[in-house]
């Protein structure tokens, strides 16, 4: 397809020669068919571009922001008609828009093909990308015609927010089972239900009973009654500033501080968004620092249903609501909680640190950043 540039060549061409069809000037004439003529062959020059094989591999799909995510292509010559590519170029999408990575070598314009290509991709912030699909391109040198074709597939990488371990969490009825962070009691098993039997399990925990019935194998399994249970209210609802995105994302950090710590200290944690998706520690902390790259400015997310959803659920130990745009209304409105939850927290983060709440039976910490919060998070007095 012809460029911008190449179109505009196209249209003067083409009243040129109107023009001077009408007035009967050839040499205006001549000037419109030269002008046609230069796109009509550098269409011909550049022609149907032969899209190269592409294998992408990324050794890690999930890095820290700020950290730099290694990419190789494994690109070979592909067989089928066309021309060789003059440049290859990685798409790279997210929510901010498509930018692209250049990757050509001499080797690939020569239609060599290589083993291999690597770059490094810079994160500078958290977030979701989709890597690809590659980008092959061929142009004239007047850059009036562009061939391009996709080639290879796409895969998608988490960008985590920053985090780190936190040297106390708060502690509410029931105390830290592994003695980790607060508290040193050692926790209690309690039967939970049955399941099915996978290597790895417990010989003694396999009931004989059950299986038989059953016909195959049947383990008891059994949950820590001890266990604080914590939750992290992520506030990422998208009115509050003129810079939602990020404030969210100093939000989305300061959160990581504290469901990584928990993860860490064996506590049963879950994460959940006002908007209302949520993950829990059951598969670790990935999941949830998955939802934390994922988070995005929600408009009509709804604080109050948010907390309804935390009061009607089985009582808990700690709630942590970690927000970047709470108001006075909110605060007050998540104390009330503390009839079902004996330990609640505000974390305020960013323009939210400034106008932060106290609302009575509520724990404040605030900072402008969600690093500096965590060094206000580390000074608090926690109760034991």
């Amino acid at each position: 397809m012809p460029t911008s540039r190449g179109w505009t060549l196209v249209a003067a061409g083409v009243l040129l020669l109107a023009c001077g069809l009408a007035l009967g000037y050839r040499e205006i004439v001549m000037l419109g068919a030269t002008a046609l003529l230069f796109v009509a062959g550098a269409v011909g020059l550049v022609g149907r571009v032969r899209a190269p094989q592409v294998e992408r591999r990324i050794p890690n799909t999930r890095v820290q922001a700020g950290e730099d995510l290694a990419v190789r292509l494994r690109i070979r010559p592909a067989h089928r008609s066309g021309r060789t590519p003059h440049a290859l170029r990685d798409r790279v999408r997210s929510t901010a828009g498509t930018q692209y990575v250049d990757v050509s070598s001499r080797e690939a314009e020569r239609g060599r093909g290589v083993d291999s290509l690597d770059y490094r991709l810079h994160t500078d912030r958290r977030g979701v990308r989709t890597l690809g699909p590659v980008l092959a391109l061929r142009t004239d040198p007047l850059g009036l015609v562009r061939s391009q074709r996709d080639c290879g597939d796409s895969q998608r990488v988490w960008i985590h927010p920053p985090w780190r371990v936190l040297t106390a969490m708060p502690v509410g009825q029931q105390a830290d089972p592994t003695g980790v962070l607060d508290g040193t009691r050692i926790g209690n098993l309690s039967f939970d239900g049955l399941r099915e039997y996978v290597p790895g399990d417990e010989v003694r925990h396999i009931h004989w009973r059950s299986s038989a019935r059953y016909d195959r194998l049947m383990v008891k399994e059994y949950v820590d009654t001890a266990h604080t249970r914590l939750t992290v209210l992520l506030d990422d609802r998208g009115d509050g500033g003129a810079d939602p995105t990020s404030g969210l994302d100093e939000a989305a950090s300061a959160a990581a501080c504290v469901v990584g710590t928990a993860v860490r200290g064996a506590w049963s944690c879950e994460l959940t968004l006002v908007s209302g998706d949520s993950r829990d520690s059951s598969a670790g902390v990935t999941p949830m620092l998955d939802l934390l790259a994922e988070a995005e400015p929600v408009a009509n997310a709804d604080m109050s249903r948010a907390l309804w959803r935390l009061r009607n659920r089985p009582d808990g130990d700690t709630v942590v609501l970690v927000s970047a745009v709470v108001t006075p209304e909110d605060g007050q409105r998540f104390a009330q909680l503390v009839d079902r939850y004996p330990t609640l927290v505000l974390a305020c983060v960013g323009a939210a640190a400034e106008r932060a709440p106290s609302p009575p039976g509520v724990t404040v910490v605030s900072a402008a950043t969600a690093r500096e919060l965590a060094t206000v998070w580390n000074a608090a007095r926690w109760s034991r």
